[in-house]
């Protein structure tokens, strides 16, 4: 799966206003973010998305994101940040929790320096890291931390979805098959951890009143359909300021195909305009 990764992380790249990349001595050792300033920015002080990218908590690099990252810059005229999170097996749960964590806290400590206005923070990320927003936010509003303007959880894991109709549905031919997960999982979590925690399965969490705004996104051809629309039902339920988009004809993963699919690179933008009207 590593090898079938690979073609994402090729370039060319989109414009981009400035990239740079910041190492801060993280909680588990040096932590990498790449930063990308839009050419344009909407304001002095930039709104900002911190992105978690996708692949099981096992796969993914910084580079197989970079276009999206990119175009969601360049068009919500903010400013993204790329977390390179440690993976697993190596790296297990609380671990890219906590690495999370502590650059959402450096960065409303350090907005201004940063060019960021501090109340237009969000959190973003996909799959596996959709579920880690989702915690994100949770433990945040929890611990009475800093408050997120927003978090954005594509088509996350917010709880396992083996038994549920779009796991079934997707078991095979497609980018994320049901039964790759359960070797995610097994990557990701040690015999003694309690996968109905809540920071393993949000779904679970015994509240969920009081989060940020949420754009919250599932895709039709996804294993992970049921449990993003169940985790989008849960904050309706709470009260939440809740936008919910579904894409019925897109896989999971649509961000990384921005490049070779006209309908992917439509969805990315629109998810661009939702994020630009928030904290743009």
């Amino acid at each position: 799966m590593a090898r079938d990764h690979k073609v994402l992380g090729e370039g060319p790249w989109p414009e981009i206003g400035a990239i740079e990349t910041l190492v801060l001595p993280g909680p588990h050792g040096s932590l990498a973010v790449r930063k990308h300033t839009p050419t344009n920015p909407t304001s002095v002080l930039s709104g900002a998305l911190v992105y978690i990218h996708g692949g099981g908590f096992t796969y993914g690099t910084l580079d197989e994101f970079e276009v999206p990252m990119r175009l969601v810059a360049e068009r919500a005229g903010v400013i993204t940040y790329s977390i390179e999170y440690q993976l697993t097996p190596e790296a297990k749960f609380l671990v890219q929790i906590d690495e999370i964590e502590y650059f959402v806290r450096w960065l409303f400590d350090n907005a201004s320096a940063e060019g960021v206005d501090a109340n237009k923070i969000a959190v973003g990320g996909d799959s596996a890291v959709g579920n880690t927003t989702c915690v994100i936010a949770l433990k945040l509003c929890n611990e009475k931390g800093p408050r997120l303007a927003l978090h954005v959880p594509l088509f996350p894991e917010a709880a396992f979805p083996g038994d549920t109709l779009s796991g079934s549905e997707n078991q095979t031919g497609l980018y994320l098959e049901t039964n790759g997960i359960y070797e995610m999982v097994r990557n990701y979590l040690k015999n003694s951890d309690d996968g109905r925690h809540p920071y393993i399965t949000p779904l679970n969490a015994q509240s969920h009143t009081n989060l940020p705004p949420t754009i919250l996104v599932t895709n039709g051809f996804d294993p992970l359909r049921d449990v993003g629309h169940a985790y989008a039902q849960k904050l309706a339920a709470a009260g939440n300021d809740l936008t919910y988009v579904h894409n019925p004809d897109l896989t999971h993963g649509f961000p990384q195909f921005t490049r070779f699919s006209a309908a992917c690179h439509q969805a990315t933008m629109e998810l661009a305009d939702l994020i630009k009207a928030h904290i743009g």
